[in-house]
């Protein structure tokens, strides 16, 4: 398997591009896009998703463990490629809650009532999902939606369920610029200490708010970090899910 970066006329967007053969002896070369633009001299983000792209296709449990038929529903056949990835340590546990979060507050609500098979699953459908959530989020956490069913769908094509990926021909939301880190001012830390003072969160707040730690750092932290004597504690640690 082969896989470069490459660049589409009229495209703002880096492409990802693979050339293997699938197990049929059929020569696959499938255009993945990415949210990275051209402009910005972005080159060295999409090499480090070119890394991600590769690792992901690479996998024998991505690759070849999803085995429904071409009968399998977009919903069931999403929720066992997730299961997949996190299984066979593709993904941290961090993204894996993330990408859990969006498939069961949104995805499957909105696909499983329609009961579209992942071989019936067309652009126009998927347009829709966009054109719905739109309504009531944000244009970024839409395209997150479409990141994670891209990938989901990018199996199925490897595995010959679907010719192509419909996330690929749809009109998709235009990404808004990140314009800086929102935060609390003084009024609003007092009221939220406030609210959570005896709460069993309340120190787990208190360090979030007082230096600014992760709550993975938070969640890390062991005595053997803390130095009674100079009143200092050091970040050695870090605590995910099933950690």
């Amino acid at each position: 398997m082969t896989v470069t970066v490459q660049i589409k006329k009229d495209r703002p967007n880096y492409y990802i591009v693979l050339d293997y053969v699938d197990p049929t002896g059929k020569r696959k070369r499938p255009w993945i896009s990415t949210d990275i633009p051209v402009k910005g001299n972005n080159k060295r983000l999409a090499n480090t998703k070119l890394k991600e792209v590769l690792t992901e296709y690479e996998s024998p449990n991505i690759a070849q463990n999803i085995d429904f038929g071409k009968d399998v529903l977009f919903t069931d056949f999403m929720t066992q490629w997730l299961e997949t990835l996190i299984n066979s340590k593709s993904i941290y546990p961090t993204t894996y809650d993330g990408y859990k979060l969006i498939l069961n507050s949104h995805i499957i609500p909105y696909f499983e009532p329609l009961k579209i098979k992942v071989k019936d699953l067309t652009p126009a459908h998927i347009q829709k999902y966009v054109n719905d959530k739109m309504k009531t989020l944000s244009p970024n956490t839409v395209i997150k939606h479409l990141h994670n069913i891209s990938k989901c769908l990018n199996n199925a094509v490897r595995q010959n369920i679907i010719l192509f990926n419909p996330t690929q021909r749809i009109d998709k939301p235009q990404k808004i610029k990140y314009t800086g880190a929102k935060f609390y001012n003084e009024t609003q830390i007092e009221r939220l200490l406030s609210s959570v003072k005896g709460d069993i969160l309340e120190t787990i707040i208190l360090f979030a708010v007082f230096y600014g730690l992760r709550r993975s750092e938070i969640l890390g932290l062991k005595w053997s970090a803390i130095d009674m004597e100079n009143n200092l504690f050091t970040i050695k640690h870090t605590m995910y899910k099933g950690e």
